[in-house]
């Protein structure tokens, strides 16, 4: 497009919109509707604290909950609170989630669907029990619990409060707890209904032992330390035979012809040994078998040395790797295949007068070490299944604290493993340890009190995870994951999982917790559980408490028919808490109900997700969940996850509430920024700069909102202003209509993030900067009553509603506020009935006319600057142009129209059919003056009403004069 510029100057001189010279007299202030609002443009610190609590109170978020419940339509949206832990204050992460699952039950609230959502908290379990008796010592297990509830309980009042003071809506009152009453009957009648089916069972297996704690450990609570040390031991075992080898010690050599199932190999040797490979050399004493894989090659090596003849066995991928280690060039004498190994024994590395086994095992590998694996049954889940294939007995000779039994002998009896011990070891295999390094890598640490665990051998009880893995692989498939650009990734992740897991162990040697209901035989061991104890024992729970089953005696616990029997005693284990929570969908979920949405961190793979999923499968054969949605974690300004160890915890209180030196921020930030900034990225950072950027995006939807609702104080909504709606009033219609349909996606996909930069693109750009500026003059200077300024109001309001419909679930209180402040509300916010934008609002053809004029309006900015207001605009349009036009206003409608889009003076169109671009454009200067009313360049003279101004004053003055007589 070309502009013909007819200035004298390169730019005109700007009359601003002043009346400084006219008379007083003439001053018509008090003519121009102003927008009123008591709504302020800004709330900061101890004002936006008391905000906060006054819109809780006044919008009565207290019971939206119960409103919704009787008020709204089926079918109901389900998300299933995974239960935080009741052990210290709300943290970020606490923020991220309770918020983000308020965000999407309010949107469903606004789409007039019910939710059910009921809170709930885990009060079992090793945290709050370390924390609880922290400062105490010798106490019995009734006042470790009853310090243990007392902690939780009131731990739960502080979390409640300030989830609730987050604008967090639920079931508050009938939130549930794991250490209930109801709740724990409900876990005693599902335990038995496991062990019925035979999904339950009590064995002696290798797990995760925290000697720090003294109990057993599940995966999800568990911390893997990436920089733990390790020895690394690569010891020699003697062999005593490998019968399908035979080995001379005489002067010949010489090799007997191949066989269909094996050769004989003659040597001149001293000794045989396999060489194995350890960064447990503590578990040496426990070693029953050395596994091969006959699928590998193992070679027979010695070493330069002439007067040395011991010869060494090594996987031969392997060789050279072990070359390197050991400092050594082998000389090859022969390459075996594995199969050979059959059959073969060694002596103990420890305890020399035992003689043991090579055994095939698949789980040996040609990746690291040897391919000669040392096997310590009780230490190991690969080493226990070799055994129980084996049908080998499991040596355990660790006790509860980590330390060496008796049985171990005099030199390592009472040695902690993981120090002493492991140095007791090396000492008593020092022939035949052949090289001693150190390696750092992942190794599990007790994830509370951030100590090394150990795998030891113990007798435990747990879920048959083989029977059910795979029909929850299955169901798996069904359950969608979030974010979808994850969602790959986090299934197959949670797969992975659930396969990999052979067992699962759901006992634990602490008191703070649910006992498993079950009783032995004092001569035998064994398990006496049956429907009638249990039956009897929910009877006791409701009679004494939770407690009952250290209050009472055995012939108080046990049924009449038992007792009387003195050779029966009550188990000491209590339940995993991953148990606890995982069957909280039984307590929750009424009947057959499946949540639509389970909404937890990452972590929750191996925790929560994982014990629901197959508590779920294994008690009704279905998955709890329809949908996983997963969040992040909170990290600092450097990037490092958040945790109390490492002292950078941000207390989400000091962001709302301030102090310690810090500016009080308020819930809609947090919220904004947990919606907004922390619900898809993996590592929501927690700096001043978010949160500062949080602070100001809301403070933009407060100022652009602000306008709408002053420039709406004397408006009563009515759909017969549509009728009289402007060129720029429908464009924003059409804008807001494209606006609502990029939200609803962007809300169905949780992509929360895409609504921030959706609503702050169209405050930003058309409504602030567009058509705000467009309706200013008949907003302020048009008759009170007039159509084009009740259209403009109408529009207002849609912009208002629209614009807060999108955003009011992530930022509640501050719509609650706003809607406060708008004339003849109704109700609450989130009480009242909101429809949708109606599809008639859309209107391409528009569109595309608005693009010609914003193109127009962009191209006269550029080359006046923002001095148009005595411009006169001479527009000639193509016929394409004019045609497009003619379709959705009259020529003069728009060259009325056009002005106030355009901020000039004037405007006159004309039809040039020999253009071949769009338009041409020519400016020059308005001969008029400016209105000392409207500001406009519109008056025949100066200091005189513009001929609109003139019309609307003489009506005031009569309407005055009517209204005086």
């Amino acid at each position: 497009m070309l502009l013909k510029f007819l200035y004298q100057v390169s730019k005109p001189t700007r009359i601003h919109f002043c009346t400084n010279a006219a008379p007083k007299n003439k001053l018509y202030s008090n003519t121009v509707l102003l927008p009123k609002t008591k709504f302020p443009l800004r709330l900061e610190n101890k004002k936006l604290i008391e905000r906060d609590k006054l819109v809780y109170n006044a919008a009565d978020f207290e019971n939206l909950y119960s409103w919704q419940r009787s008020h709204l339509s089926e079918p109901e949206f389900v998300l299933h609170d995974g239960p935080p832990y009741a052990n210290g204050r709300p943290h970020m992460g606490h923020a991220i989630n309770k918020i983000l699952k308020d965000t999407i039950l309010r949107y469903h609230i606004l789409d007039g669907i019910k939710v059910h959502y009921v809170p709930g908290w885990d009060c079992h379990g090793l945290p709050i029990e370390l924390k609880a008796v922290s400062n105490s010592s010798g106490i019995d297990a009734l006042e470790i619990r009853s310090k243990a509830r007392s902690f939780a309980h009131k731990t739960v009042q502080e979390q409640q409060a300030v989830f609730k003071s987050w604008g967090v809506i639920g079931d508050w009152k009938n939130a549930y707890t794991t250490d209930s009453v109801d709740y724990v009957k409900t876990q005693f009648r599902l335990f038995y209904k496991l062990y019925e089916k035979k999904l339950i069972y009590r064995d002696v297996k290798p797990i995760h032992w925290s000697p720090s704690t003294r109990t057993a450990l599940a995966e999800a609570e568990l911390e893997y330390c990436d920089s733990h040390r390790s020895p690394s031991a690569y010891v020699r075992f003697q062999i005593r035979d490998i019968p399908r080898v035979k080995l001379l010690q005489d002067k010949r050599y010489e090799r007997t012809p191949s066989s269909v199932h094996y050769q004989k190999i003659y040597y001149v040797i001293c000794s045989v040994y396999a060489i194995i490979w350890t960064t447990t050399p503590w578990t040496l004493p426990s070693n029953q078998a050395v596994c091969f894989n006959k699928a590998l090659s193992y070679s027979l090596v010695k070493t330069p040395e002439p007067l040395d003849a011991d010869v060494y066995i090594i996987a031969t991928d392997l060789l050279e790797k072990a070359c390197s280690v050991l400092n050594c060039n082998f000389q090859l004498l022969n390459v075996l295949p594995g199969e050979l190994l059959e059959g073969a024994t060694y002596t103990h590395p420890v305890y020399k007068e035992r003689v043991l086994p090579f055994l095939n095992a698949a789980h040996v590998t040609a990746s690291k070490g040897t391919g000669l694996v040392h096997t310590a049954p009780a230490h190991g889940p690969d080493d226990f299944l070799v055994a129980l294939e084996n049908k080998i007995s499991t040596v355990d000779l660790v006790d509860e604290l980590g330390c060496y039994r008796s049985a171990a002998g005099a030199a390592l009896e009472g040695k902690s493993v993981l120090s002493d011990g492991t140095r007791q070891v090396l000492e008593l295999i020092k022939p035949d340890l052949m090289h001693l390094g150190e390696v750092t890598h992942s190794y599990p640490y007790d994830w509370r009190t951030k100590t090394p665990v150990i795998i030891r051998a113990s007798q435990q009880w747990f879920v048959d995870t083989g029977a059910i893995k795979g029909r929850a692989a299955e169901l798996l498939e069904d359950v969608t994951v979030l974010p979808r650009d994850k969602a790959d990734k986090y299934k197959n992740y949670i797969l992975a999982q659930v396969l990999k897991r052979p067992y699962w162990c759901i006992s634990r040697q602490r008191k703070w917790g649910v006992p498993i209901p079950v009783f032995y035989q004092k001569d035998n061991s064994k398990i006496i559980i049956d429907e009638n104890l249990i039956n009897h024992l929910c009877n006791l729970l409701e009679q004494h408490g939770t407690d009952f089953w250290w209050k009472l005696d055995n012939r108080e616990l046990l049924p009449e028919h038992l007792a009387a029997s003195e050779l029966v005693e009550k188990g000491e284990d209590i339940m995993d808490i991953w148990f606890d929570s995982g069957i909280s969908w039984a307590k929750v979920l009424e009947g057959a109900k499946v949540a639509d949405m389970y909404l937890e961190g990452v972590d929750q793979f191996t925790g929560w997700f994982q014990s629901s999923l197959l508590t779920s499968v294994a008690l009704r054969d279905k998955a709890p969940y329809k949908t996983v949605y997963v969040h992040g974690f909170a990290v600092d300004e450097t990037g490092a996850k958040m945790s109390k160890s490492l002292g950078n915890v941000v207390d989400p209180t000091l962001i709302t509430d301030g102090g310690e030196g810090r500016r009080a921020y308020g819930v809609d930030t947090l919220r904004w920024w947990v919606a907004c900034h922390a619900n898809q990225v993996s590592l929501a950072s927690v700096s001043a700069t978010v949160l500062q950027s949080s602070a100001d995006e809301v403070q933009k939807v407060r100022s652009v909102l602000r306008f709408a609702l002053g420039a709406l104080a004397d408006y009563q909504d009515s759909e017969n202003d549509r009728n009289n709606l402007l060129l720029i009033d429908r464009y924003m219609l059409h804008l807001l209509y494209k606006y609502h349909e990029q939200a609803t996606e962007a809300i169905k996909s949780y992509h929360f993030h895409k609504v921030s930069f959706a609503v702050l693109h169209l405050l930003t750009n058309p409504v602030s900067a567009l058509y705000y500026t467009a309706v200013k003059d008949r907003l302020y200077c048009d008759a009170a009553d007039s159509g084009t300024r009740r259209s403009a109001q109408y529009t207002l309001l849609r912009i208002f509603e629209t614009v807060t419909r999108s955003i009011a679930p992530i930022v509640p209180h501050l719509a609650e506020e706003m809607y406060s402040h708008l004339p003849r509300r109704e109700t609450t916010y989130f009480t009242r009935v909101h429809a949708p934008p109606p599809s008639d609002w859309e209107d391409v053809k528009v569109e595309r006319l608005m693009e010609v004029v914003r193109r127009i309006r962009h191209e006269l900015n550029k080359e006046t600057g923002a001095g148009t207001a005595d411009v006169a605009v001479r527009l000639r349009l193509a016929n394409g142009t004019a045609e497009l036009a003619k379709d959705v206003i009259s020529l003069s409608e728009l060259e009325d129209e056009l002005p106030n889009v355009l901020q000039v003076a004037s405007v006159s169109l004309t039809v040039d059919g020999g253009l071949t671009e769009d338009y041409r454009l020519e400016v020059q200067r308005c001969q008029k003056a400016c209105c000392p009313r409207c500001r406009r360049v519109q008056s025949d003279k100066a200091d005189e009403l513009c001929k609109r101004c003139y019309d609307v004053v003489n009506a005031l003055k009569d309407n005055k004069t009517a209204a005086s007589n």
